[in-house]
């Protein structure tokens, strides 16, 4: 038997539970390790309460993002054998009661696994992908962001942010972060934003980014916000611009002002990472340039908090609290923390 994170009706944390469920073995394709750390993701949320990509079937697992040991092999799995330390990448399943990862242990398709970078602790190893290649395929494959050009990072001091921050820099474009807090300003040009603006609910910002554009406007938007929040800052785009929707912190209805998206010839891009993991192609690309750029030390996930595995209820209250700066992680051994 293993202790797994497990929700068995529709709605927030409150309907998580650890669950004792006996140890699965992993089928033909797939791998199975025993889970050291794994982290948070605000997807895991909107999993739980039927708001995300990937279906819930009840009753389920939950979560994407571990890190382990490999402790057994399916037939014709052959990346990896046991005694190997892996990290798992984020992928759309139609079987995420089988897939989830938050718990003792876990089973995940080969390809969907990659190393654990050398000198990470598991803590660190677990946060990688979602944030990483989130940005990845957002700002360059869809964004055609480079170096020289700008990108908007909002709710930047989220993982996702702070993924997308360190990206945009590892290629050579500005970066203009924004936060609801001043307090996380410091945090947020310690994470390599050029620029950090504070924006109030409803209170049009263009201007300041144009300011800080030397009058051009910005070439991409990377948004978990959306709702009513685009109306504060298209007024701030670049000619051409692209805008990418990856979250719906405020309600599942997009408000696109049309008049300053023609006048910026803009365009807006619902989005999803999955959309491009699902390519063997793309998945490698994503994993090659993230590899990399942790070798060249240009990425590093920053950790917010590491919660204990009996308290991961209280992890999912963190995140839901919107005051980290960060990854959010639980440990499921002593040693996670040790690199």
């Amino acid at each position: 038997m293993a202790k797994v994170i497990h929700v068995a009706a529709l709605g927030g944390p409150e309907h998580l539970s650890i669950a004792h469920v006996d140890v699965r073995q992993p089928r033909a394709g797939e791998v199975r390790f025993k889970v050291e750390a794994f982290a948070l993701n605000r997807a895991d949320i909107l999993y739980i309460t039927g708001e995300h990509y990937t279906e819930l079937k009840l009753p389920s697992r939950v979560g994407s993002e571990a890190a382990g040991v490999v402790d057994a092999v399916g037939e014709g799995a052959t990346r990896f054998k046991v005694g190997d330390k892996v990290s798992s990448v984020p992928f759309y399943s139609q079987e995420s009661d089988w897939h989830g990862v938050q718990g003792e242990y876990a089973i995940v398709p080969d390809q969907f696994l990659a190393p654990w970078p050398e000198g990470f602790s598991a803590t660190e190893a677990c946060s990688v992908w979602m944030q990483y290649l989130t940005a990845y395929y957002a700002l360059l494959t869809v964004g055609g962001l480079s170096a020289g050009k700008s990108a908007l990072i909002t709710a930047a001091a989220s993982s996702a942010g702070v993924g997308a921050i360190q990206t945009a820099k590892a290629i050579g474009a500005t970066v203009i972060a924004t936060t609801r807090s001043a307090s996380k300003i410091e945090f947020l040009k310690k994470v390599g934003a050029d620029h950090v603006i504070v924006t109030r609910s409803g209170e049009d910002f263009a201007p300041m980014i144009r300011e800080l554009t030397g009058g051009k406007g910005v070439d991409v938007v990377f948004d978990p916000i959306s709702g009513d929040f685009l109306k504060d800052y298209m007024g701030g785009l670049n000619w051409g611009a692209k805008v990418i929707i990856y979250g719906m912190l405020e309600g599942l209805d997009i408000n696109i002002p049309i008049l300053p998206s023609i006048r910026s010839k803009a365009s807006v891009h619902p989005y999803s990472m999955f959309n491009h993991t699902i390519s063997p192609d793309e998945l490698s690309e994503g994993i090659d340039f993230v590899m990399k750029n942790i070798r060249d030390g240009k990425f590093r996930p920053e950790i917010d908090r590491v919660f204990p595995f009996a308290e991961t209820i209280a992890a999912y209250q963190h995140m839901q609290g919107n005051s980290q700066c960060g990854k959010i992680v639980v440990a499921v051994t002593p040693a996670a923390n040790s690199n």
